[in-house]
């Protein structure tokens, strides 16, 4: 079975990201198992480790150890962030930071919301996991007004659901098949 991971990168008490996660879970394939990565409740620290994660060396503390083994348990990864001033919040990048190898060659899609459905934010992140080695398949952007309330409200077009099944699809195409 394919383990896919959604990565809910909003931190807030009153994050509408939740409500994009149980839009984004709705559109799995069935077969796939599903690990919401809450990145509220995954707490990391500001990176503390003693060497770069990109030298390949081992993971010295507990929260490294066990965030490094739970993404690389995934076959596949969606990224779901809110746009903050124009780019993706602290607690992601944290997050990111923390590893290296275990982003190389994940297939990932991005899903952002914001003003301008996320227009600033996604080229960014796209930017960073491709820099990482990520195999980014694809993003999609909700806005405000358009697709959701700031209460998180979604109203989300019928074209832009199909959109997401179609991207999920071919995130899954990507996953090897000895996977599963």
């Amino acid at each position: 079975m394919t383990k896919l991971g959604i990565i809910l990168a909003s931190a807030r008490p009153n994050r509408v990201g939740d409500h994009v996660a149980r839009w984004i879970r709705d559109a799995v394939p069935a077969g796939v198992d599903v690990d919401l990565i809450d990145l509220r409740e995954v707490a990391l620290p500001a990176f503390d480790g003693t060497s770069s994660p990109k030298q390949g060396l081992p993971k010295e503390t507990d929260h490294s150890i066990s965030w490094g083994a739970r993404i690389e348990a995934l076959d596949a990864l969606v990224i779901l962030t809110p746009q903050y001033n124009g780019s993706y919040p602290g607690a992601l990048k944290n997050a990111i930071d923390f590893l290296y190898e275990e982003w190389s060659e994940l297939p990932t899609l991005l899903v952002g919301y914001g003003w301008g459905s996320a227009g600033e934010v996604l080229p960014l992140l796209e930017t960073l996991m491709t820099r990482l080695g990520a195999d980014v398949v694809g993003s999609i952007g909700l806005g405000f007004r358009e697709d959701l309330s700031v209460e998180g409200e979604l109203f989300v077009a019928e074209e832009k659901t199909a959109a997401l099944g179609q991207q999920l699809t071919a995130l899954s195409q990507r996953v090897p098949a000895n996977v599963g």
